[in-house]
């Protein structure tokens, strides 16, 4: 009985012993501050940012918020004011403008701040080290991009077209926007710009089913910022008895969720903007930062290979994109998209 008493003492000694080298061995806590992950991107950008955290030796905790702007705020107050010594912060606001005081707060710590997903405000320079993160204007020309080649192949003209863009206040929506209404300027007309309450197929069928009835006449084309929306605004089309591919062009830019629509031609096209890679360089660009000590000005395009991924010991940039390569709409092109080793099928189907 003794000898067993010794025994598991040891081993409870070890144990003990073994979990707090582990944890004096890594390089400190990470706390991104992000929207829900009932959204499905937003968990794989959890997913991929837990990755690379793990993969740098960061433990790191992950702060949601219900697509609220005030309980994000409530949620920096509390972090702040608990004292706790981190090794940096990566902001993801739902809302960038009202969100500002809370980045300078976070800045204020002292602790390096990796803003991810809405491209920083001008004038906040001074309040984040870096962005790393998608460029939803490139996201909105690429959409543009799609659309006006399914248009040039079409037997109907492209004309008269309406866009369903992300709710109110979140900056994405408007870089989207602008960026695909800058590539069709004089050869497209928007006859509306009309956003939703949410990001899912729900909220654009809502949309999408009072906007084609209204235009139904003219109406020969829809952007609708990612490719949820896009698959309800083909349903909503089908119901209205246009045929997605034929009747109207429709395009969200962004896959997201399930491809089925786009693989079927419904959808004009799609680009893979990664949510498990953008968390991903979101700590990637923490890491080369802590590694590294400093920033360079300007911008940098990740490069979109195949199956290699960004090196750690690459330079940080102020400006740090992810890639967003096209894919055609059949299942032949997702079968050979690949970006960073994962396949489309992987990145876009969640």
């Amino acid at each position: 009985m003794k000898l067993r008493i010794t025994v598991a003492l040891a081993a409870s000694l070890i144990a003990g012993w073994t979990a707090s080298t582990a944890y004096a061995e890594t390089k400190g806590a990470i706390v991104a501050f992000v929207p829900s992950s009932t959204n499905p991107y937003i968990g794989q950008w959890t997913l991929g940012a837990k990755a690379k955290a793990a993969e740098l030796g960061y433990e790191i905790k992950v702060i949601e918020n219900n697509f609220n702007q005030s309980e994000q705020d409530s949620q920096v107050q509390q972090q702040l004011a608990s004292g706790e010594t981190v090794a940096g912060y990566v902001w993801w606001p739902f809302e960038n403008a009202a969100g500002v005081g809370s980045l300078r707060a976070l800045s204020q710590s002292g602790a390096p701040v990796i803003i991810s997903n809405q491209y920083p405000l001008k004038g906040t320079e001074a309040y984040w080290t870096a962005y790393a993160g998608a460029n939803d204007f490139l996201s909105g020309k690429t959409a543009a991009e799609i659309l006006l080649d399914a248009c040039s192949k079409a037997t109907i003209k492209c004309g008269k077209g309406a866009i369903i863009r992300f709710p109110a206040g979140v900056s994405a929506g408007d870089d989207r926007a602008t960026g695909f209404q800058d590539a069709v300027k004089g050869k497209l007309e928007v006859v509306d710009v009309v956003p939703t309450a949410g990001f899912l197929e729900d909220e654009g069928y809502k949309v999408a089913a009072q906007i084609i009835p209204a235009h139904k006449s003219d109406l020969t084309w829809l952007y609708t910022e990612n490719d949820s929306l896009a698959g309800a605004a083909a349903q909503a089309a089908k119901e209205n008895g246009l045929t997605p591919g034929k009747d109207i062009f429709i395009v969200g830019g962004t896959c997201h969720g399930d491809s089925k629509h786009v693989k079927s031609g419904e959808i004009a096209g799609t680009a893979i903007q990664s949510g498990y890679f953008e968390g991903w360089m979101a700590v990637q660009a923490l890491g080369k930062f802590a590694a590294q000590g400093k920033v360079l000005d300007g911008e940098k395009y990740l490069e979109g290979t195949p199956d290699a991924t960004p090196a750690d010991a690459d330079p940080l940039y102020k400006y740090n994109f992810l890639p967003n390569p096209a894919v055609g709409n059949t299942q032949a092109a997702y079968d050979t998209a690949k970006l960073w080793g994962k396949t489309a099928d992987q990145l876009c189907n969640f």
